[in-house]
């Protein structure tokens, strides 16, 4: 029997729960691959990932004794095959040099230094290839576990380290892979995806915008390579609230994501200043964490909103879900790319207020309007322009009507593409299929092929 196994590059992950979600859904379908993950998470866990946790197989660094035992016995079986995985690592790295343009949304303020370098470090080209080329011993290590195991498939999420890895130990053992990207993984640094992509037996994302993307870098021959499966959400966790939950009061609003200055939690706080100011009640309510908290809370006492903006820090994804109920507005204010290199494609957050009957104000960033119907399900304005975010603010805060038609056609919109129960059996059906049967089952939605 094919026996799947699945890499990740941390997991479980607190922020992630799209993934962790995604492995409970495949081993309610049927689907149980061995886990791997490049290194340990933090501590701090959801609830379902504290019991995945157990069945992950955390490799060892890539200076351990194990390591370097695995690469001693595959160097004596060929030296010169072995260094043959550092020409294939770099001729890999050549392909994709060509960066998306930068958009008129980029960041021009400036940002603190820390930032810039961070930047640097995920996105210079010289650097990723030292990273990658780094990645091959653990690579080595985990092709002979793989072996060990008779694992005859690879899955891995995030089309950067994780994906080298599978590459690698492609080249070593020929056990096919297949890569689920998803944002940053894609954009920060293109090099290597097209050598990727061709080497995949295929490759899923989570939006078009972004398979267009890997079209273009990787060429059209790769086409019915590049599968779009929305990530999706459970809409029995995240439902409407009942015309009990919600009590007459200030107007709330909710944001939810990492404190990083691409997330643009800083202009949210700017446009509750400014609607305070025009006599707006309001209390908004960041749920997240990250580098960005002090400097975020110094913006809000500066503005004396401490009364009105509350930092909640993360929160487990039950208590994500009851904020929902009592909440009239979700806004997320993702700037299109920040210094440091990440971006948001659609951020799930998005979807579990929209399957909350939330209307959505987002930026008009690519991918969001996949899921963001301007006028429809909430408002988008460009990114960061402060005085459209306020405008889009401004046309829910003091009309429950539009705010309630918003939402129900934002719950409607979930229901028909982002329930996660639907999108994983399909996910797990194709990682069912033989390796030399392995044709996903596709459909044509807005021209471009999606698993049906």
């Amino acid at each position: 029997m094919a026996t799947l196994a699945y890499l990740f590059p941390a997991f479980p992950v607190f922020h992630q729960t799209f993934v962790l979600w995604e492995v409970l859904g495949l081993r309610r379908n049927g689907v149980n691959p061995k886990i791997y993950s490049l290194r340990r998470p933090s501590a701090q866990q959801q609830p379902e990932g504290r019991e995945v946790a157990r069945d992950v197989i955390y490799l060892p660094p890539a200076w351990s004794a194990q390591v370097w035992r695995a690469n001693w016995r595959r160097l004596r079986r060929g030296a010169r095959d072995y260094a043959r995985l550092y020409v294939d690592v770099f001729d890999a790295w050549q392909t994709g040099a060509v960066a998306p343009a930068r958009d008129d949304g980029w960041e021009t303020r400036r940002v603190a230094w820390s930032n810039r370098l961070r930047g640097w470090f995920n996105s210079h080209p010289g650097v990723y290839l030292l990273k990658s080329w780094w990645l091959i011993p653990s690579a080595v290590h985990l092709a002979a576990a793989l072996e060990t195991e008779g694992v005859t498939h690879l899955h891995v999420h995030w089309a950067s380290y994780p994906a080298t890895v599978a590459y690698v130990v492609q080249r070593l053992t020929g056990i096919p892979f297949s890569v689920s990207a998803h944002a940053y993984d894609i954009y920060m640094v293109p090099r290597m995806l097209p050598a990727k992509i061709r080497a995949a037996r295929f490759f899923v994302t989570c939006a078009k915008t972004n398979a267009a993307f890997l079209e273009r870098l990787a060429g059209p021959d790769v086409h019915d390579k590049i599968i779009v499966s929305y990530h999706g959400v459970d809409v029995s966790r995240f439902v409407p609230a009942t015309a009990e939950t919600r009590q007459p009061g200030p107007l709330v609003i909710v944001s939810c994501g990492q404190l990083e200055r691409y997330k643009g939690m800083h202009l949210l706080i700017d446009a509750c200043a400014a609607l305070r100011q025009r006599g707006v009640d309001l209390v908004c309510r960041i749920i997240g964490e990250g580098a960005q908290r002090a400097q975020l809370q110094q913006q809000i006492d500066r503005l004396g909103l401490s009364q009105h903006v509350q930092l909640t820090g993360a929160r487990p994804h039950a208590e994500v879900a009851a904020t929902y109920q009592h909440a009239d507005v979700f806004v997320l204010a993702s700037e299109l790319a920040g210094r440091s290199g990440r971006r948001d494609v659609i951020a799930n957050v998005i979807v579990e207020a929209m399957a909350a009957g939330l209307p959505v104000v987002a930026s008009h960033i690519p991918g969001v309007e996949e899921l963001v119907e301007d006028g429809v399900s909430g408002y988008l304005f460009r990114p960061n322009d402060l005085n459209g975010l306020i405008a889009a603010m401004a046309k829910l805060a003091d009309n429950s009507a539009e705010r309630r038609r918003c939402g129900s056609a934002g719950r409607r919109r979930v229901l028909r593409d982002f329930d996660n129960s639907k999108n994983v059996r399909d996910l797990a059906d194709l990682l069912r299929q033989p390796a030399e049967e392995r044709r996903p089952r596709l459909a044509v939605v807005g021209g471009r092929r999606m698993v049906s």
